[in-house]
């Protein structure tokens, strides 16, 4: 029996319409979905984007991908998520597994795929590229991530504990991804070294409760969503 196709698509940001032409038409033909999901007990980001667009009852596979740094564990959920879909590639079926943003930046697709690799490299995957939270964030704030020959660091928030001075003084501007728990210490950070430019904080981009501000000191001892941004802008021109 031949074996079916495997799609990793990037279903965007949160709003619905910034799913991908080619994205749609896929998720319009599969008969499964594999679903990421942090913890047993909360609701797919990914699939509630998906659903809005796409009407379909799909066959879901839920993929319990834990956040947490325990690598043991991590690896234990990597492989049972790949057995899962390996089996059901198997079968002959096509399926996607969908997830946030785009599939090649910080995405859990990256470490699933090595998985399935050393269960079955000769499985055929096809990854759909989305829009990702960078992409968005600029355009909802109308700053550009980067503009003639300046530079732009990406780099996940929780690994800011060095000065952020010394790393606008290597370049032009900074994007800090997965910041709801960092926004405090960056804010505190940026005070302490009195960072040129101007920060921009932007939570659940995409989604009907999301905000931006530049207002950072407003924002003492709030909780924010794991999907908040923080774009630091070293030359940031008016107008």
């Amino acid at each position: 029996m031949p074996r079916g196709k495997l799609y990793g698509i990037g279903v965007g940001p949160g709003d619905p319409e910034l799913l991908t032409i080619k994205a749609k038409k896929i998720l319009e033909e599969v008969e499964v979905l594999f679903i990421p999901k942090s913890k047993q007990e909360t609701r797919s980001l990914a699939l509630s984007i998906v659903t809005q667009a796409v009407d379909k009852d799909w066959e879901c596979y839920e993929l319990l991908l834990p956040m947490t740094k325990d690598q043991e564990i991590l690896q234990q959920h990597w492989q049972e998520a790949a057995r899962q879909i390996t089996e059901v590639i198997n079968t002959g079926r096509d399926a996607a597994f969908i997830t946030l943003g785009d599939p090649s930046l910080y995405s859990s697709l990256t470490y699933l795929l090595r998985s399935i690799g050393q269960i079955n490299p000769e499985i055929d995957v096809k990854i759909i590229p989305g829009v990702s939270s960078l992409n968005s964030v600029a355009a909802w704030i109308q700053q550009p991530l980067a503009e003639g020959d300046e530079s732009l660091l990406i780099i996940p928030a929780g690994r800011v504990s060095e000065d952020i001075g010394r790393l606008l003084d290597q370049v032009d501007n900074i994007f800090l991804l997965k910041a709801g728990r960092e926004v405090d210490k960056i804010r505190r950070l940026a005070e302490d070294q009195q960072t040129s430019g101007r920060v921009y904080l932007a939570s659940r981009c995409g989604f009907p409760d999301g905000f931006y501000t530049t207002d950072l000191k407003s924002l003492d001892e709030q909780d924010f969503n794991y999907l908040t941004s923080l774009l630091i802008k070293k030359n940031r021109k008016e107008g």
